[in-house]
Formats: C-alpha cells, sequence, structure tokens
C-alpha cells in the first residue's frame, strides 16, 4: 500500500484509511420542521459502551442531513446487506437526493425513518455533540433496536464495498 505522491497528511491519511474495514450503513433521521426523512450513507459509526448502549456517528456539518438530524436530536443506523446495497447510491452523493427514500420498505419508529428488514436498525437519541475539524462526532444512546439476525453485512475496505463475515475455521 504506497503512499500517493501527495505528501500533504490528510491525502496520506485518506489513503491508509482506504484499506482499514468499515460497516457502512445509511443513517437517516427526520427534519422536526416538516417530518420530511434525511439521511446519508455513512461508515463513521461505531459503539460507545454498553453501559449505557450507545453508539457514536462522525457527521461532516457541511452535510445536507448535519442540521436536520442535530436538531431532530435522534438518528437511526441502518446497517444494509447485499441485497440492499443499492440502498447506498442516492445517499452517497447530492445527485442522488430525490431518489432517496424512495424504495417501499422504509418506515418510522416515531419520527425516525429505518428500512424495515435491514439487518439492523439501531435508534438513538443524541445525548452528546464534539465538534472536531469538519465533523461532529453525536454520540447518541439506544433507545430501540431491531435486528433480523442476518450476518450479511455489508463494509466498506480498500476502496470497494464488501461483505464482512467471519473467517470459515478449518
Amino acid at each position: 500500500m504506497p503512499l500517493p505522491s501527495d505528501p500533504s497528511l490528510d491525502a496520506r491519511l485518506k489513503h491508509v484509511l482506504r484499506h482499514l474495514p468499515a460497516p457502512v450503513g445509511i443513517v437517516s433521521s427526520f427534519d422536526p420542521d416538516n417530518g420530511e426523512p434525511v439521511g446519508l450513507a455513512m461508515s463513521a459509526l461505531m459503539p460507545v459502551s454498553l453501559e449505557p448502549c450507545s453508539m457514536a456517528i462522525a457527521i461532516n456539518r457541511a452535510g445536507s442531513a448535519h442540521d436536520a438530524m442535530v436538531r431532530a436530536g435522534k438518528f437511526c443506523i441502518n446497517l444494509l446487506d447485499s441485497p440492499r446495497q443499492d440502498y447506498l447510491t442516492p445517499f452517497a452523493s447530492y445527485a442522488g437526493r430525490a431518489d432517496r427514500f424512495t424504495q417501499a420498505d422504509w418506515r418510522q419508529n416515531g419520527a425516525v425513518w429505518f428500512i424495515e428488514g435491514a439487518p439492523a436498525n439501531i435508534f438513538c437519541d443524541i445525548r452528546e455533540r464534539l465538534a472536531y475539524g469538519t465533523h461532529d462526532l453525536l454520540i447518541g444512546e439506544v433507545y430501540d433496536l431491531r435486528s433480523t439476525g442476518g450476518a450479511d453485512i455489508l463494509g466498506w475496505a480498500n476502496g470497494a464495498l464488501g461483505r464482512l463475515s467471519p473467517l470459515d475455521k478449518d
């Protein structure tokens, strides 16, 4: 994994992080002004604690979903499987915004939007917000969880979408 010719630290870090596997999903919420769904594709998500049960996401303050999500005070991490990989495309770019939330299995849990039948939906109330650089780290306390038990979780590594699954034991 040779480093890029661009000597800047951010370019070199971005290159290295391309090889760091991470789950990928759609983080969704709603705009409290009109109830409309908001969301974005994300791999910057992680568990924080089991006491209390909590998750963290890192969201760019310039992103289209940022302000509404912070004002709503809630988000849902929708982990995806192979059959739902096409859900990512409209959430990964501004150009696809009109096609977000068009699949028939989007539902609401209270006001928060989620994908019914996804391997996992992790519903969180935002408890902490830490601004750093271009992003806010939002720590959410889990208040509801749905899981199909599916093990086919999509991830991002080596600059491509793939499956995160255990290695077979011999």
